[in-house]
């Protein structure tokens, strides 16, 4: 089946009695945005029902445009002419019908809106070859139009044909670009380092950064007056966070979830200064992307021993035939991580780093220590291998607060010696650094690393 590829913003309609909602599917609520259409919802014979579709306004022609309903959204008003185009049906009275072919499911739904409303209609669909019904759609001013089977259930794959060399982008923001305040407020004092400065940083890295953190919950950590003042740790979605900021339930929290620069840059925007990633992504939160050997020195730990320390993490690894990625906390310490094949656990991924961390133990008993408490650490260097799903590190290229405006920065192998200063990774320069080098922490977007062999040689030590 072939339908116009609706020039709008998805949403997920639902209705149990009096209770109406339009969410977006971030589970952000846009029921008071569009009332008309609300009301159309409850007008329904159903009781009880889900509807998948996207909301649209019109504009002199009869042809949806998104421009008008982003700005009629910015407004701050109720949009009254907005509709919504349904083109599935999810659930109807005590029917869950996601598991029907799609045929049944269209049948149901033309039943259930009839011919429609202003504020409701379903989606029509197209006849003729998908080559004949796009060069149709072109001159009415359709994106594209989109081909489902009518044989498939609601999570069968759908295709959507642009009428443009451009492909259609289902996750169009319905929010403002993202601002900048307060821009000369300094936020780095010893480094006259303001805000107009951090927001230039992270959109030079964006296309980098964001790379790690798609699909990723993150923490933020916020310094609104800067680094000397108050910090705090953001793990919950932001009130009133533009849409183009992703929120996702974990372990019962709405986590914030950054996937395009405009989302960085709002969060930025907030003094959010430093990001914290989880190490698994949404789609497999019990299997991490890497393992990690956090290194973080005490007060007795010089750099030429840091650096000692995890050229040692090194060889162990080279031993065991496992490919690592080197970089620096953009403080004092050093995280070593192993890019990991899909399927393995945290458990696995502790595993490795305690082996490696026992092993260490034996060479370097003065300088090494495994104790959590930094009092039974008589200033020795812990190595942190406690690995879980909700624990977070700082992303390759997130700014730190600490002076200079350091910057987690990933380093070839070759460059990590007592010569190296890390302190010289900063706002000012990785920028520069990034054209020369690109990115050396992009192992840890592909994995491939599999344990069970090093495991196994760990085991038998």
């Amino acid at each position: 089946m072939i339908e116009p590829a609706w020039d709008g913003h998805r949403v997920l309609v639902t209705r149990v009695g009096d209770d109406v909602r339009i969410t977006a599917h971030d589970h952000r609520d846009w029921t008071k945005t569009f009332p008309n259409a609300a009301r159309a919802i409850g007008k329904l014979a159903a009781q009880k029902v889900a509807l998948d579709g996207v909301v649209c306004v019109l504009d002199e022609r009869g042809v949806p445009s998104f421009e008008r309903l982003r700005a009629a959204v910015a407004s701050g008003s109720a949009v009254g002419e907005a509709m919504i185009m349904c083109w599935d049906l999810l659930w109807e009275g005590d029917d869950d019908l996601r598991g029907k072919p799609l045929v049944e499911r269209r049948a149901r739904l033309a039943k259930l809106l009839g011919a429609g409303t202003t504020s409701l209609m379903p989606s029509q669909a197209l006849d003729g070859t998908l080559a004949r019904v796009l060069e149709a759609a072109a001159p009415l001013g359709l994106r594209g139009v989109v081909s489902r089977s009518l044989d498939g259930d609601y999570s069968a794959a759908w295709c959507s044909h642009p009428t443009t060399a451009e492909r259609i982008d289902w996750q169009r923001s319905l929010s403002p670009p993202p601002p900048l305040s307060n821009a000369d407020k300094v936020l780095y004092p010893r480094d006259g380092i303001c805000k107009r400065d951090i927001i230039g940083y992270y959109q030079d890295v964006a296309p980098l950064l964001v790379a790690h953190l798609l699909d990723r919950p993150v923490v933020v950590q916020r310094w609104p007056d800067g680094i000397d003042e108050f910090d705090w740790y953001q793990h919950r979605m932001p009130p009133r966070a533009p849409d183009y900021l992703r929120a996702a339930w974990v372990d019962g929290v709405r986590r914030i979830v950054i996937e395009n620069s405009d989302a960085l840059l709002w969060m930025a925007n907030q003094a959010g200064l430093t990001y914290h990633g989880f190490t698994s992504r949404l789609s497999s939160l019990e299997s991490p992307d890497y393992a990690m050997i956090d290194l973080d020195p005490g007060e007795r730990t010089t750099w030429p021993d840091l650096v000692e320390i995890a050229l040692a993490v090194r060889r162990v690894l080279e031993l065991l035939d496992l490919p690592s990625v080197v970089k620096t906390s953009g403080q004092r310490g050093i995280h070593i991580l192993v890019p990991l094949a899909p399927g393995h656990t945290f458990e696995h991924a502790e595993e490795l780093g305690r082996g490696i961390s026992k092993l260490l133990l034996r060479l370097l008993p003065d300088k090494i220590t495994e104790a959590p408490e930094k009092k039974d650490r008589h200033g020795k260097l812990l190595i942190d291998h406690k690995q879980y799903m909700a624990k977070t590190l700082v992303v390759p290229y997130s700014l730190r607060g600490a002076d200079g405006a350091t910057v987690s920065t990933p380093v070839a192998w070759d460059e990590l010696t007592p010569k190296l200063d890390p302190r010289a990774f900063t706002l000012r320069t990785v920028r520069a650094r990034l054209d020369a080098k690109g990115d050396l922490a992009a192992p840890l977007l592909r994995g491939g690393a599999q344990l069970a062999s090093a495991l196994a040689q760990l085991r038998a030590q």
